[in-house]
């Protein structure tokens, strides 16, 4: 009856140009497992600010042998670096994004919707993110392995990368879950706080005797992603809701910081330093998640 409902609702709006509600009204995943059966429906948004984009795609899971409704929620989008550099002969200087943060709080007037799980979790330094946010009918949400577990019947992951940056969780409760990916060292162990007695902090530093100062940063080329074009994040939480529950919202919060690196000509060498956290950039979006309908979408 469910199928004909949508099947129903998809043919009348073809009939009625409303393409934007083909986009939200999906037909149901049938998922089961040991006889129990779920149906999930997804629908997506996304919205650019500012040169930042999110995206917000939600797998609402209909399960009748759970007391509660889930959703699974990836967040996507792309943060732009603003990387700036600039200088004369003997000096230069270079603004740079040191550190990126993504937040997402769970907002409801009845304050009933809880964030059960988030990922990625803990702290992770390895070039490649990846880790898995599963589903068991019956309402068990677990984290594992981006490689996939068997015990699942229905799981979101998460993979990026994030060369010289390492991710760390900073917030997991209820209502909140943030992260930082935060700078952790060049290829060449390079770190913010580096401190050398005659070349200072040599971070971004080309050459310690040669060059003006405009062109004696480390080429675009051998800078990691984070700084040369942006970060694409890809995060994921699972929602719990009790049954009957209407709309809700999820309000995304990517934010930037940026540090100011610098180069001196002493006379007879470069010198080089690094003051942290000059400046940040941020954006807040907010998206409204309709239980009933099974939709998400860009409000505010």
């Amino acid at each position: 009856m469910k199928r004909l409902l949508f099947a129903v609702l998809i043919v009348f709006t073809l009939l009625s140009g409303n393409i934007s509600y083909i986009k939200a009204a999906t037909l149901p995943k049938n998922i089961d497992s040991n006889g129990k059966k779920a149906e999930i429906y997804t629908s997506s948004d996304a919205n650019a600010t500012s040169s930042v984009k999110t995206s917000v795609s939600v797998s609402f899971i209909e399960d009748p042998n759970d007391s509660n409704l889930t959703a699974l929620v990836s967040l996507k989008g792309f943060i732009p670096s603003r990387l700036n550099r600039y200088g004369t002969y003997y000096y230069g200087r270079m603004d740079w994004p040191s550190k990126y943060n993504i937040a997402v709080q769970s907002y409801d007037s009845s304050d009933k919707v809880k964030i059960l799980q988030s990922i990625p979790s803990n702290t992770i330094e390895k070039v490649e993110v990846t880790e898995t946010l599963g589903y068991s009918i019956g309402g068990s949400i677990s984290k594992g392995s981006a490689e996939g577990n068997a015990g699942y019947n229905f799981e979101r992951s998460v993979k990026y990368e994030q060369p010289d940056f390492k991710t760390i969780q900073n917030s997991d409760n209820l209502k909140v879950a943030s992260w930082d990916i935060v700078f952790n060292k060049t290829k060449d162990g390079y770190d913010r706080d580096s401190h050398h007695p005659f070349f200072g902090n040599q971070i971004f530093m080309k050459s310690r005797l040669y060059n003006t100062g405009d062109k004696n940063f480390t080429d675009i080329k051998d800078l990691s992603t984070l700084i040369s074009g942006g970060f694409t994040p890809d995060m994921a939480i699972a929602l719990k809701a009790p049954k009957g529950m209407k709309k809700s919202q999820l309000i995304l919060s990517y934010r930037t910081y940026h540090d100011l690196y610098s180069l001196r000509w002493s006379g007879t060498e470069w010198w080089g330093s690094n003051e942290q956290y000059t400046s940040s950039t941020s954006t807040n979006q907010t998206y409204e998640i309709d239980w009933e309908n099974h939709t998400v979408k860009f409000i505010y």
